[in-house]
Formats: structure tokens, C-alpha cells, sequence
């Protein structure tokens, strides 16, 4: 009974099934009048007892359709099966038929046996009028109101014919026209009803599923998941978030970017089963929701991580693009909204970890992520209020036993929290960018408690690879370094810019060429944490650096273990070559210091020298060579440097 190839299949039944069925209301109405009708059509012929026979027959038709109406609302289409469909449409099918011939009858016997009578007249009108509002309607399957007209008009029309009375022929000849355009029209009528219900589809289709990958959006998935959450079967979620998408996208263009997501929707599919269930939530998320067990999960969460983080050409681009994950299980929640939420708390969690992992949903990890807020917040206030200090800890030269260079440390004192580390409250600052303001402050409050010391001494200050970020021209570290040494009429050779392997790993052109913007006004720049990067060598021949300070791991193992000391005599020798500055961090005890005054290193700092401590204390300290009877005395309790 179906009609055409495009709507074989199931969803476009069940709608073309639907519009048989839409209105109800309209159609119990409908047979309630014609009913009304017919007994006065008995009333007015003196009490005909046809009339009646036929309004009694037209009234069980119409609680026919009534009935039929409620079987169809008991159904539920989206899973009905081809026999029930059936069912549906030959119900509205005979319904439809069975009152298209007792209105001919009521009409054909009225004009023959009523011919020139008031109620001939009446059952004219109320066949015309059914005549006339079949058009137009049932338009989901041409074949009802054809034939409709077909059992309608046909008896109708050959009873006004027999009359032979001239108004009855114009009336014929009218009904006879009618039925032809109705026929010519139904097809059209049908076409445009598909054409409706295609476009409403392909609409719904946009609304709730991700024009680039083809998988679910998020208003798609939201619908699908509750449906799936409320079965037997216990889901397990993951969120998936593209690391640095946004540097793969400015790097070789939006195509490429596209490639890279219909990529990662091509690996999700393959790796998920018939019950498994994908999305595309945002512009570098995706979200999977699973059958399988907690267990299951994580061993697929753990496959897709190995599987999307390979390398791929997209585009003519080789492209490597890892991908970190959050596990949470369905129920951890009374919501599945709580439960998106519980999943995004693991997602940043694994960003957080490093990436290009899965971190599993714990009641911990959403206590940590609440306290991170917390610290946020804290934190954001802090700068408002310029609740933040520098300690300064000297760098001294191993042989004179002078201070040479005087690191700046940040130091946060919370009124609650206490001493918080940098290790805690920095991470939290690039992540939200705050460090850019906290950074400048950091430089401009170095810069002015320099101009209080000996000219020979510089100041060295920490920068954070977020500072380096392309932004606003006035967020621009250039251009605030050289705006506060303008102002504060501070030599450029005095201060050094300290920077990590971190800060190179985005995009280390940006970064180089900011550094040697930098070198061009004066200021040194220092490669800090050396030796503890996999990639520092090369990274001595590309960055404007005029200074290296080794990590404090190895200059603890040196003149302990045969391999530090033969590092160490390396790097001595390739500083020497490149003509840089060699700096050892994290000298704590007298015989490292001996140690590293017999390898020659330009400075040495530690605790054996002195801790960190505030600008007012540092003043009498670097007026003279640090010896250790003025070590004993300044001895003090403080944080160890960062």
C-alpha cells in the first residue's frame, strides 16, 4: 500500500500513517452534523424511515473511525511493524470509503425519491459539501479521496442525470468537473504533502545531529541519552576534547580542521557497538555513551586514546592530534545532566593531568574540581586586591662570593589557606589567563625594587609560556617590558627573562621571535630547568638565550654518580663553546658548592647561600660575599623556591 520508493522506509510510514489520523476532533464533529443531517432530512420527508436506517449506519461509521482512533493512539509508531502499519491504513482506508458511500446514498436516494422536495434539496447541499471537502484532504495517500470521489460522485451524479430536471444537469455536470480536478489534483496535493514532510525531516535531521561529522549534536544526543539512560541497561559516558584543536585549525586551516573531527567520528564508529551511542557536542568535543560496563569503558576509552592520538594525513597534511578523555558512569548522578557534568569534571581533570589520557569519574576528583573553583575565585580576588608579595632569593658567583643576579619569587599568603604555593595557584593562573595580569605585576614590582640595588646586581624574573600568547597589542610581553623599563629608568642588561621548555611547546616561531625582540632591547634571557627536557639541546641553538641554569635534579647527583658528573662536564664545555652564562640551581649543601666551583659554573643558588626572603631583608645581605657565619645568622624559615 505504500506508494512510493522514498517512503519505504519506516519513519516516513509511521508520519504518512500519522496524517490519516491527525484530526480527530474535526472528523467526530463532521459525523455528528452529517448524523444531525440525515434525521432531519427523515423529519421533513414525514418520517422516512431510510433517512433514518442511513443515519443510524453513518453513526456506527463514525464510531468505527472513533475506535479506530484510539487503536492507532495505542501504537507506537517509531517501533511498529509493517503488519500494524497495514492494520492502520486499511482501517482509515474502509472508514473513509464506507462514509463516501452512505453520503451517495443519502444524496442519490433523496433526488430520486424527493425529486421536487425541500429535503432533496437539503441532501443536495450536505453531498456537495462532502464533495467539495474531500478535496484537499488525506493528502498522505492519494488513493482515499479518489476514491472518495469515485463512490461518492458516481451514484450522485447518475441519480441527478435520471431526474432529467435541468437544475439537477447543471448540478451533474458540476460534480462530474469536480471529480476531475480532483482526481488531476490528488497527485499533486501528495507531492507537495512528501515534499512538507521531507523538508520538516531534513530539518529535524539538522536540529539534533552535526552537519560536518553526521553524528548526533548535543540537542541529539540529550534526546537519544535519556531514552537510553531509562532502559535496563546501565550507561557509562565519555567526553572526548580534542587537545590544542584550536592551534591545528590557525595552523592549516579550517579543512584541515574539519578533516581532523570527520576523522575522529570515522574511529568512534568503528570502535563502537550497534547499542553504543555517539555525539559531536561542541566545536572539539565529543561525547560517547555505552552499554558496557565501568571496566568495558575505560578499556574502550583507553583504545580510542592509543587509536586518535596516531598520526594521519588530512588534506595533503601529516597531522597528530591527541585527544583527552573523561569516564563517568551513567548513575553517578540523579540526572543525566548531573551526570554530563560529572564526566566534564574528569575530562579537566585529564587536561589538567597533561592530556592524551582518560581520568575516571570519583566522588575526589569532584571534591578537587570544586576546590579548584574555590581557589579561582580566591585567586581572582587576590589580584584585585594586590594581595600577592616577591621574595627574592641571590644568585652568586662561586668564586668572589658576591651576589651577581637576584631571582624574584611570587608569594601568595591567603588569610585562610595560609602559604600557598606557586606549584598550586600558577597552574590555575595560565589556565584562566589570569597570569597575564599577575605576570606584569610580577615584572613591574621587580623591576622597581631593583633600582634600590647595586647597579652591578640584576634582577631575574620568571615568565609563564602564557605570557608569550598572541593577544592584544597591549598584552604584548614586548611591549610591556619595555614600557616598565622606559618608566622606571632601569638598564635592560639588568634584567633577565627566565623562561621553560613549556613555553616553546605551542608555538615556539611566536615565542623565538618574541625572545629575540626582547634581546634587541637589552634584557638577557635564561633557559631555566635544563636537563630536565627531552628536547633542550636544540632548543640551545634556536632561542637568543645568553644563559643557562641547570636543574636542581642534576646538581644533586653530581659528585655522586659518574654519569651527572660527565652531564655536567658536557654542558660546562658546550656553554663555554656557545659563550653562555651556566647557572646551578638548588646548591644545598657545602660540598655541592665546592663541587661547583671546581666545574667552573658562572653561579650558584640554594639554601646553602640563602632563601628567598622579602626586598627589606635582602638589602644588608647583598651589600657583601656570602659567607657561611652570615649564613647562620640570616638563617630563617621559608618556602623553598618554586
Amino acid at each position: 500500500m505504500i506508494a512510493d520508493d522514498h517512503e519505504s522506509d519506516a519513519t516516513m510510514q509511521a508520519e504518512l500513517v500519522a496524517a490519516l489520523y491527525a484530526t480527530p476532533g474535526t472528523v467526530l464533529f463532521a459525523f455528528a452534523t452529517v448524523t444531525v443531517i440525515m434525521i432531519a432530512a427523515g423529519l421533513l420527508s414525514g418520517g422516512d424511515v431510510t433517512f433514518y436506517a442511513i443515519a443510524a449506519a453513518t453513526a456506527a461509521i463514525g464510531c468505527y473511525r472513533q475506535l479506530s482512533y484510539r487503536r492507532y493512539r495505542s501504537i507506537h509508531l517509531a517501533s511498529a511493524g509493517p503488519a500494524e502499519i497495514r492494520m492502520l491504513e486499511t482501517r482509515a482506508m474502509a472508514g473513509a470509503w464506507a462514509t463516501a458511500a452512505l453520503i451517495s446514498a443519502f444524496g442519490s436516494y433523496a433526488v430520486l425519491r424527493y425529486t421536487h422536495q425541500p429535503v432533496a434539496v437539503l441532501a443536495i447541499a450536505q453531498t456537495i459539501g462532502y464533495l467539495a471537502g474531500i478535496s484537499g484532504r488525506n493528502g498522505s495517500r492519494p488513493l482515499i479521496p479518489r476514491g472518495q470521489m469515485l463512490i461518492a460522485a458516481t451514484p450522485f451524479t447518475l441519480s441527478l442525470l435520471w431526474t432529467l430536471e435541468p437544475v439537477n444537469l447543471v448540478i451533474a455536470i458540476s460534480v462530474v468537473l469536480a471529480t476531475v480536478l480532483s482526481f488531476s489534483s490528488a497527485r499533486v496535493i501528495h507531492q507537495m504533502f512528501l515534499a512538507q514532510l521531507r523538508t520538516m525531516r531534513e530539518l529535524e535531521h539538522l536540529a539534533a545531529n552535526d552537519i560536518v561529522t553526521g553524528l548526533h549534536n548535543r540537542r541529539g544526543f540529550l534526546l537519544k541519552i535519556r531514552a537510553m539512560a531509562a532502559g535496563p541497561l546501565p550507561v557509562t559516558l565519555i567526553s572526548i576534547d580534542i587537545d590544542r584543536f584550536k592551534g591545528i585549525n590557525d595552523s592549516f586551516g579550517h579543512d584541515v580542521g574539519d578533516g581532523l573531527l570527520k576523522a575522529v567520528s570515522r574511529t568512534l564508529t568503528a570502535e563502537l557497538g550497534p547499542r553504543d551511542l555517539a555525539a559531536r557536542t561542541g566545536g572539539d568535543e565529543f561525547m560517547v555513551a555505552t552499554t558496557r560496563g565501568l571496566a568495558d569503558a575505560e578499556a574502550l576509552a583507553g583504545r580510542l586514546v592509543t587509536l586518535l592520538a596516531s598520526p594521519q594525513v588530512i588534506g595533503g597534511r601529516h597531522v597528530t592530534a591527541t585527544a583527552s578523555m573523561g569516564v563517568a558512569p551513567a548513575n553517578c548522578a540523579p540526572s543525566i545532566e548531573e551526570a554530563l557534568k560529572c564526566v566534564d569534571i574528569a575530562l579537566f581533570r585529564a587536561k589538567l593531568d597533561g592530556r592524551n589520557r582518560f581520568v575516571t569519574y570519583t566522588p575526589e576528583i569532584q571534591k578537587e574540581h570544586r576546590d579548584g573553583i574555590a581557589l579561582e575565585v580566591e585567586l581572582r580576588d587576590a589580584i584585585g586586591r594586590g594581595a600577592f608579595e616577591l621574595h627574592f632569593q641571590p644568585i652568586y658567583d662561586p668564586r668572589s662570593g658576591r651576589p651577581m643576579l637576584i631571582e624574584a619569587l611570587l608569594r601568595w599568603n591567603h588569610p585562610l589557606r595560609g602559604r600557598v604555593s606557586p606549584l598550586i595557584f600558577i597552574p590555575v593562573a595560565e589556565r584562566t589567563g589570569m597570569i597575564t595580569a599577575l605576570g606584569s605585576w610580577v615584572l613591574g614590582e621587580a623591576i622597581r625594587t631593583a633600582l634600590s640595588w647595586p647597579p652591578e646586581i640584576g634582577v631575574s624574573v620568571n615568565v609563564s609560556a602564557r605570557q608569550f600568547d598572541e593577544g592584544d597589542e597591549g598584552d604584548d610581553i614586548v611591549g610591556i617590558v619595555e614600557a616598565l623599563l622606559r618608566e622606571n629608568l632601569l638598564e635592560p642588561q639588568r634584567l633577565t627573562i627566565e623562561i621553560t621548555e613549556s613555553s616553546l611547546i605551542h608555538d615556539t616561531g611566536h615565542v623565538v621571535a618574541r625572545l629575540a625582540a626582547l634581546r634587541r632591547l637589552g634584557v638577557r634571557i635564561a633557559l631555566d630547568d635544563f636537563g630536565t627536557g627531552y628536547s633542550s639541546l636544540s632548543y640551545l641553538v634556536q632561542l637568543p638565550i645568553d644563559t643557562i641554569k641547570i636543574d636542581q635534579s642534576l646538581a644533586r647527583e653530581v659528585g655522586t654518580s659518574a654519569k651527572a658528573n660527565s652531564l655536567m662536564n658536557a654542558i660546562e664545555q658546550l656553554a663555554r663553546d656557545l659563550k653562555l652564562r651556566l647557572i646551578v640551581e638548588g646548591v644545598e649543601t657545602q660540598e655541592q658548592l665546592a663541587l661547583m666551583k671546581k666545574h667552573r659554573v658562572d653561579g650558584v643558588q640554594g639554601f646553602i647561600l640563602a632563601r628567598p626572603m622579602p626586598a627589606a631583608e635582602l638589602l644588608p645581605l647583598i651589600a657583601g660575599p656570602a659567607t657561611p657565619a652570615a649564613r647562620v645568622t640570616r638563617k630563617r624559615k621559608a618556602s623553598p623556591s618554586p
